[in-house]
C-alpha cells in the first residue's frame, strides 16, 4: 500500500468511529416511551432516562409504571392476570411492548 491510501483509510476510520459515536451518544437522551390505550390515543410520552413513578386510570383499574436507569415495568397494576407485571423490565435492548389487556394499556420504546 502506499501511503497515501494508508491516510485515506486512516481518515474514513476515524470519521467513522467519530459518526457511529456521536450517533451512539445522542440516541441514548432521546429514547422516548409512548403509553397509549387500545384506540391509540396517547396517554403519556417520556423520556426512559427520567426515573420516575407514573399512575394511569386504566379500563379496569390503576395501572402503575416504575421508570429506573433506562428501563421501564409495570407494577402494582389492578387487574386479574398480571401478565404485564410479569413482563418484567423492558428497554431498548427489550422492544417488546407492555401489554395489560384488563387495562387496554400498551406501553413502548419509541426509538
Amino acid at each position: 500500500m502506499k501511503k497515501k491510501e494508508i491516510y485515506i483509510i486512516s481518515i474514513l476510520l476515524v470519521l467513522a468511529l467519530f459518526i457511529f459515536g456521536y450517533n451512539y451518544f445522542n440516541s441514548k437522551d432521546k429514547l422516548m416511551v409512548s403509553v397509549k390505550n387500545g384506540n391509540n390515543d396517547l396517554l403519556l410520552h417520556f423520556n426512559i432516562y427520567e426515573d420516575n413513578y407514573y399512575t394511569l386510570d386504566g379500563e379496569y383499574g390503576i395501572f402503575h409504571l416504575e421508570v429506573k436507569d433506562g428501563q421501564v415495568r409495570a407494577i402494582d397494576v389492578e387487574c386479574p392476570n398480571q401478565i404485564c407485571v410479569h413482563e418484567g423490565w423492558i428497554s431498548s435492548a427489550n422492544p417488546f411492548p407492555i401489554i395489560c389487556i384488563p387495562n387496554n394499556i400498551v406501553v413502548t420504546i419509541d426509538e
